[in-house]
């Protein structure tokens, strides 16, 4: 066979594959509704579709609805600036574990690198609480502005608990990186022969200069998940001045399928609408999804 009929008989096998694809797509929806398809599409990993519309300075997934606007700039900005500051307080903590770290494992023989453990100290554990307290904040008086009301709320003791949680859980998860870190490179460079000071300033370069890219994603996704926190407790104690609740993935740019399928679905009750940020977002910590409380 010749290779122009070769090359003619690929095109037109492309062609049948591709009417099929269509009329796959075409069915799903129909049967589904365009939303809901585009959400399969998304969430079996296809990502031909570019949602992104440019709005007053934000790069959004779509248009912006009329009761989203008044909340979209300062929501984005408020998790900016809250992972800002979390992050600033964590790079804080990750240096002082590298400290206590290093001088721990120095103590300890090569058989026991694995057993190497680091606490967060006080002072870490206290500053970190005081960012998640003001961030908590921050976003019960983003909602009160919303619904056109300053927040007078008084923190629960239920709401102190799960503070102090997200606190340790946050704090937990960056002493366990850095300890695994030391630990890793340690035995790393004790493979490699070396010892003594050279093995240490070794292992204590590589920590120091290392990615933190893992400290940026715990204070994202601290941050978001405490911003919208606050809003949820200021929308309980103000029930009577809002009718409706929708989720929204308007702030994140590239959407996934679990949280392109969830936007703009809407319930009386935020309980009956999927957690913010959403616990299936293929993105985990950079999910930026939020609550609007809608009082029209």
């Amino acid at each position: 066979m010749g290779a122009l009929r070769e090359k003619v008989d690929a095109f037109a096998a492309f062609a049948d594959n591709a009417s099929l694809v269509a009329e796959f797509w075409r069915r799903q929806i129909a049967r589904r509704g365009e939303a809901q398809a585009e959400a399969l599409y998304r969430h079996l990993g296809f990502n031909h579709l570019e949602k992104k519309v440019e709005w007053e300075g934000l790069t959004l997934s779509r248009d912006p609805k009329l009761y989203e606007i008044p909340c979209i700039k300062s929501m984005a900005a408020a998790q900016d600036q809250s992972k800002a500051r979390i992050g600033h307080v964590l790079l804080v903590l990750r240096s002082d574990l590298i400290d206590q770290g290093m001088k721990t494992i120095k103590k300890l023989d090569v058989a026991e690198y694995h057993s190497l453990v680091v606490s967060v100290p006080k002072g870490n554990r206290a500053e970190l609480r005081s960012e998640v307290g003001l961030t908590f904040d921050k976003g019960r008086r983003l909602l009160a502005s919303e619904l056109g009301a300053k927040s007078e709320v008084k923190q629960s003791t239920e709401e102190d608990t799960l503070l102090d949680d997200v606190t340790d859980l946050t704090a937990s998860r960056v002493a366990n990186d850095v300890q695994a870190r030391i630990a890793a490179a340690a035995a790393r460079y004790a493979l490699l022969g070396l010892t003594g000071r050279e093995l240490w300033q070794a292992v204590e370069d590589e920590l120091r200069s290392g990615s933190v890219s893992y400290i940026d994603r715990a204070a994202t996704g601290l941050a978001n998940k405490v911003l919208n926190f606050g809003r949820s407790s200021e929308a309980e104690s103000r029930s009577d001045e809002w009718d409706r609740v929708e989720y929204s993935a308007i702030l994140d740019q590239n959407v996934c399928g679990p949280c392109s399928a969830d936007d703009g679905q809407t319930a009386a009750n935020e309980d009956d609408l999927t957690p913010v940020p959403n616990p299936d977002c293929e993105g985990g910590d950079w999910c930026r999804c939020f609550h609007v409380f809608i009082n029209q």
